[in-house]
């Protein structure tokens, strides 16, 4: 897989609209159903609709009282301002380890998505694969970024050491960014720190806000 080098580059990819997410196949169940109803892996209409929901999501969560939400988990502190009275962080971890493809247990988060699906009212539906979504893209990056940031400066962390240190990108046609020519069709690895530790463009992390209020609360 081909490298994105320097931040010019990396920021071209990012707002790039030739680039999208690499596709999820369609599935009806399991952490497989939550990668393809999610915005986090969609591309166009979808993509917009589910971002709309995430962000809706968000919207309804204050900032202020994170800032003074201690030093739980994120998870937790999001789950309770969701209504959430199940506890539900160990079922988030269990989706989490497994969220990207390829990368963990696909049974364990499999088993605790059709246990969250229950908890959030047992509809596989795309507002409750927002919902879900929103604690997992919240449970280890924002967990890792607490506890980096506490003995060093936040932004000092998102510069040198972020929680996602990438990300990736398949091009759509083949492009020439920075110099670096990508083929119609190959997934690109595009480095994420400092002003780009949440993204860039459309893409860019609707969690920001809520991610920064949690680790000063954290610290508080």
């Amino acid at each position: 897989m081909q490298e994105i080098l320097g931040r010019t580059a990396a920021r071209a990819v990012l707002t790039d609209p030739t680039f999208v997410v690499p596709p999820v196949p369609p599935a009806s169940t399991g952490v497989a159903w939550l990668r393809a109803t999610v915005g986090r892996f969609s591309s166009g209409i979808e993509y917009e609709r589910r971002r709309g929901l995430s962000v809706a999501i968000l919207d309804a969560i204050p900032l202020e009282p994170l800032r003074h939400a201690g030093d739980s988990h994120p998870v937790a502190v999001l789950a309770r301002r969701l209504g959430v009275t199940h506890p539900v962080l160990e079922l988030i971890r269990d989706v989490a380890q497994a969220y990207q493809p390829g990368t963990g247990d696909e049974s364990r988060a499999d088993a605790a998505v059709h246990r969250l699906v229950a908890v959030f009212g047992g509809r596989f539906d795309e507002p409750t694969a927002a919902r879900i979504g929103v604690l997992v893209q919240a449970c280890e990056a924002t967990a890792a970024l607490i506890d980096r940031s506490r003995y060093r400066r936040v932004d000092d962390v998102l510069r040198d050491d972020p929680p996602v240190p990438a990300t990736r990108r398949q091009a759509t046609v083949t492009v020439t960014v920075a110099g670096v020519t990508v083929e119609a069709g190959e997934v690109v690895r595009v480095p994420l720190a400092g002003d780009l530790a949440f993204g860039a463009g459309p893409r860019r992390c609707p969690g920001r806000d809520h991610a920064l209020a949690l680790v000063a609360g954290a610290h508080e």
